[in-house]
């Protein structure tokens, strides 16, 4: 087992106060990482103390709209003046939607896409903007104040520059196969788009010394597999069936692999970026 020391290291991990991205939080914390976790709606301070508790390490909350690019390009600046520059960002927070195709409305569509792959461009495109002392970006709701002080803030001199940082998007296998037996159209290209997305920003950012890569988790034992929805007891039965390995991911199993894609030891290191890490039990092997 690689031992890793992520001391020193400044972490953003969004939807960082539960599910897997809990799991995620909590394997940077016991790492010694100092955290930044964000929420939509269910406030996670309770569960942030908790965690610096049990690791002695700072664990700082932020709200924020993911949808909102204003409000994201807000947060990082934030997190930047509050903790100090950013070394590892996680895009963790993301929306499903269990529905037909032909039933499926458009505001439904959207709100997946604004979700599942704006919000990780606009959040890899804050950061980033961030580390390379550009202005926050022009956004729909820009101000004419706004837009004249991009022209008046300098850029960071990029000219061999080897920033060493490292943004990770959590998408899906659904991304890579059509699941079964819900219908998903609508999460399914979302997560497709964004695993897309992180190869395309992986090559527009290397020459900075950025990765960019993506982790594909399968069917995780979250809250929805313990309790499922009242009819959909058979699907998970189904998911369970389908998966090799004869069990549902365990959560700190991701987080383990995301702080093993952060730290630079094992998984390809530096080397790897635009890289996918499926962990699936088996189950896109068919």
């Amino acid at each position: 087992m690689i031992s890793i020391d992520l001391k020193g290291k400044i972490v953003l991990v969004t939807g960082g106060g539960r599910g897997i991205g809990l799991a995620i939080t909590r394997s940077f914390a016991e790492a010694g990482a100092t955290l930044a976790i964000t929420y939509t709606s269910t406030d996670p301070s309770s569960t942030a103390k908790e965690i610096s508790d049990e690791f002695n390490v700072p664990v700082h909350v932020y709200h924020c709209d993911a949808e909102d690019s204003k409000r994201t390009d807000e947060m990082i600046a934030q997190i930047s003046k509050d903790v100090g520059e950013i070394d590892v960002v996680v895009a963790n927070a993301g929306v499903a939607l269990w529905q037909e195709a032909i039933d499926m409305t458009d505001d439904e569509l959207l709100k997946i896409m604004q979700v599942n792959l704006f919000a990780p461009f606009y959040l890899s495109r804050a950061v980033v903007r961030q580390w390379l002392n550009l202005p926050p970006s022009l956004s729909s709701s820009t101000t004419p104040n706004e837009a004249q002080d991009t022209v008046e803030r300098g850029q960071r001199d990029t000219e061999g520059l080897k920033l060493g940082k490292k943004i990770i998007i959590v998408s899906s296998i659904s991304g890579l196969v059509s699941m079964m037996p819900q219908a998903q159209c609508a999460y399914n290209a979302s997560k497709a788009g964004v695993t897309m997305l992180a190869k395309s920003l992986a090559g527009e950012w290397a020459k900075y010394g950025i990765t960019v890569n993506t982790v594909s988790p399968g069917y995780i034992a979250t809250e929805m597999i313990a309790s499922p929805p009242p009819g959909q007891e058979s699907w998970v039965q189904k998911w369970h069936d389908l998966t090799p390995v004869g069990r549902f991911g365990q959560a700190k199993e991701v987080g383990d692999t995301v702080i093993m894609m952060a730290s630079g030891r094992g998984l390809g290191g530096g080397f790897a970026t635009g890289s996918d890490i499926v962990i699936d039990g088996g189950y896109t092997i068919y």
